[in-house]
């Protein structure tokens, strides 16, 4: 496995394709999976309309803090705050220390800083009837292992209910993570990804990820470059042969660079 970086406007299906190594799986809106699904015919596909699992099943101290970061970061509201902080904190520990069976299953103590707060999150999260069924109806997709096409139309789910599913079923897998739309996605905890030489990452822009997970993927050896912003290409032209932005801002349709 191996890290891998594809930015710019054109489309990414056909490189992503041929990039796909060994176990992964990928996460996308419908049609780069479909592209998937014809190539790789024993893939499993996720189905949000039919499959469920339970993530707290087998969860660790990583995991736990991960699946925090992804309730408080899909809700954001009064992040810096001291009660949405020990309310994360708290989300964690009850979930690789309390050992719940459950998301819908937690329960609060009172003298607790940050229990109630914590439970809260995740109640307001399983708000939504898909997420509920998901994450709480049992667990019908018994094995994240070997190739998973995972499809989450974001259309029809919405942001909210796209970005935590997809967060917490890159959780899943130990293979090679794919995510077309990591503009979308990506969050400063899938550094780990990177330092695991695990992530296939597609952007339109840089300017779509946080600062600090920007450098992140500009640290990532291996790119694809399409044409892209004038900005973008100067930041870009460090990584690959050529000195001038003009050679990324004019390149052609499906044309591209490697380095």
């Amino acid at each position: 496995m191996q890290n891998h970086l594809l930015i710019g406007t054109a489309d990414k299906t056909q490189r992503l394709v041929e990039l796909a190594r060994g176990n992964f799986i990928l996460i996308d809106d419908g049609p780069i999976a479909d592209a998937f699904l014809a190539r790789f015919p024993r893939a499993k596909l996720f189905d949000v309309a039919r499959h469920s699992f339970n993530p707290l099943n087998g969860i660790d101290y990583k995991r736990a803090r991960e699946f925090a970061a992804t309730v408080y970061t899909a809700s954001p509201e009064g992040k810096d705050t001291l009660t949405v902080r020990n309310g994360r904190r708290e989300l964690a520990r009850m979930l690789c220390v309390d050992r719940p069976t459950r998301l819908d299953r937690l329960t609060a103590t009172p003298t607790v800083p940050g229990s109630e707060e914590a439970v809260a999150a995740v109640s307001d999260m399983l708000l939504s009837p898909t997420l509920k069924s998901v994450l709480c109806e049992g667990q019908n997709f018994r094995a994240f292992r070997g190739k998973v096409v995972v499809k989450l139309d974001r259309a029809k789910l919405g942001d909210f209910d796209a970005f935590v599913l997809g967060s917490v079923l890159i959780g899943q897998s130990e293979g090679q993570v794919i995510v077309p739309d990591f503009g979308f996605y990506g969050r400063d905890f899938h550094t780990r990804l990177i330092r695991q030489g695990r992530l296939i990452a597609g952007l339109q822009l840089l300017s779509e990820l946080p600062a600090k997970l920007q450098q992140a993927v500009l640290s990532i050896k291996n790119k694809t470059v399409y044409r892209t912003t004038r900005e973008d290409a100067e930041r870009l032209i460090f990584y690959t042969k050529h000195t001038e932005p003009r050679n990324i801002t004019e390149l052609a349709p499906g044309e591209y660079l490697s380095s």
